[in-house]
């Protein structure tokens, strides 16, 4: 584990003096991502507007092996890390602040299916979610993803390591993985040296209602409040979705989720977070400025 700090402090002169606010974000072991790459932009963007008003701040990005459940007990202490990009959920509003911008407009509503292409075949026959079914799952440990699907009688096989579930899937070990649109092409090609039989499924999708949302420690409650105000100008002005096409848009055509057999699948932990996208119109996922 280690900790890469970054300070951007306020010189120019203002009415009056700032405390300096510290976040302390989460950063993966296993090198950037464009999701991660995504979210760092948005929330220093955020904080930079914020910064007339707020002053100075700094950034310690904590590198570890941190999966959602682990975050969310750490985030409830806000020491090792007070800020945390998460699917949108109660029992997360219950123990953290969340702020209810959705900085990737529902795309995490959309998963595509890495399969092992050994085993193609078995998903041409899928026209519903009890076709699926008859099919198992590979998720980690501790995802809200495993209580959905348990939900609706999904067979799921966990691991504790989420590079460990690319590994079981290369093997044979499940039927597939679901990924979010922005997640599966990206993840594929940074592990293109070691994961020869995964593919993107070309056929289906699934579509579980969710939001990724900012959540903030209860701790440190004027931080949560400095970036839901950076995120308010951002959301107003165009850039959240300037920047989410910036990242996105070429995903989100790839994926082709119009033309895609879409399997929705309900959430009953999302019930104070409804949104209204069209699952048929992947063009609604393509923000125009």
């Amino acid at each position: 584990m280690y900790v890469i700090k970054i300070a951007f402090i306020a010189f120019a002169i203002t009415p009056k003096a700032h405390a300096i606010d510290h976040i302390k974000m989460h950063s993966p072991t296993v090198g950037e991502d464009k999701r991660t790459m995504h979210k760092n932009e948005v929330l220093i963007r955020a904080l930079e507007i914020s910064k007339q008003i707020y002053g100075s701040y700094t950034i310690d990005f904590l590198n570890v092996k941190l999966s959602t459940a682990r975050a969310l007990r750490v985030i409830k202490k806000g020491e090792m890390i007070n800020v945390f990009i998460a699917a949108a959920n109660d029992h997360w509003d219950k123990f953290a602040t969340p702020i209810k911008i959705p900085i990737r407009f529902g795309q995490l509503s959309y998963r595509l299916l890495l399969v092992n292409k050994s085993n193609l075949d078995a998903f041409k026959a899928i026209e519903s979610l009890s076709d699926l079914k008859q099919l198992t799952a590979g998720l980690q440990r501790g995802w809200a993803l495993n209580d959905i699907f348990n939900e609706v009688n999904i067979e799921v096989l966990t691991s504790s390591d989420f590079e460990g579930l690319f590994q079981m899937l290369n093997s044979g070990r499940f039927d597939y993985f679901p990924r979010a649109v922005y997640e599966a092409y990206n993840e594929l090609e940074n592990r293109s040296d070691v994961l020869n039989n995964i593919v993107v499924e070309p056929t289906l999708a699934l579509y579980i209602p969710s939001k990724s949302y900012v959540y903030v420690s209860n701790n440190v409650p004027r931080i949560a409040q400095r970036l839901e105000y950076g995120l308010k100008i951002m959301k107003k002005n165009g850039e959240l979705k300037a920047i989410y096409n910036q990242y996105y848009k070429e995903d989100i055509i790839r994926a082709n989720l119009s033309n895609r057999k879409i399997i929705t699948i309900e959430n009953p932990y999302f019930s104070n977070q409804k949104e209204s996208i069209d699952v048929n119109i992947s063009s609604n996922l393509l923000l125009r400025p």
